[in-house]
């Protein structure tokens, strides 16, 4: 009886420790995810919450352009990215801002459309610059953008992204990222 015990409790503190490993790789790996440096421009169409169409070879194509993408859980920190970076390089680059609405594809269908509507309202209040609305997340997936937070990539001019960089928009982070593309233009 007394070998059986501790048998069982050999066999679940085995469990209990590749469990434990399990979780701390999946953590590890997580952290580290692959940003999209190297991967050339996606070739998209979205529309602007005033349904206007855009479209990358006619608006960005061959021109260094700053791409700057959140879901609503990051749109907090925008403006720590985009106001210094704007600011600095809005001579020498083009500047594009994307909203990732792929959450919205969770809702049931009869209600998509309204809930877009609505949507579209929120950022034509909110925004008077262009925000392109990424309903199904297919721009947000290729450029493996991360979820709650601001993401910020250059694609330069051959149309290739050098640089890829998610935050809160800190002024140490910013300032990093304005350095390597200076570095870059």
């Amino acid at each position: 009886m007394f070998k059986r015990s501790n048998v069982q409790m050999f066999k679940r503190w085995v469990v209990l420790s590749l469990l434990t490993l399990l979780v701390a790789a999946g953590t590890v790996v997580s952290a580290d995810e692959p940003k999209a440096i190297g991967l050339k421009a996606a070739r998209f169409t979205l529309e602007d919450q005033y349904q206007q169409r855009w479209v990358w070879k006619d608006h960005w194509q061959g021109k260094p352009t700053v791409v700057v993408v959140s879901d609503w859980k990051g749109s907090d920190y925008l403006e720590a990215w985009t106001l210094p970076l704007t600011e600095r390089f809005k001579d020498r680059v083009q500047f594009v801002a994307i909203a990732d609405l792929s959450l919205t594809q969770e809702s049931p269908s009869f209600m998509q459309s309204t809930l877009q509507s609505t949507l579209r309202d929120r950022f034509r209040e909110s925004y008077k610059n262009s925000i392109l609305l990424d309903w199904k997340g297919r721009v947000c997936d290729y450029y493996r953008v991360r979820d709650g937070l601001p993401n910020v990539l250059y694609i330069d001019a051959e149309g290739v992204v050098r640089l890829h960089t998610w935050g809160s928009g800190k002024d140490d982070h910013v300032k990093a990222f304005a350095e390597a593309l200076e570095k870059l233009l």
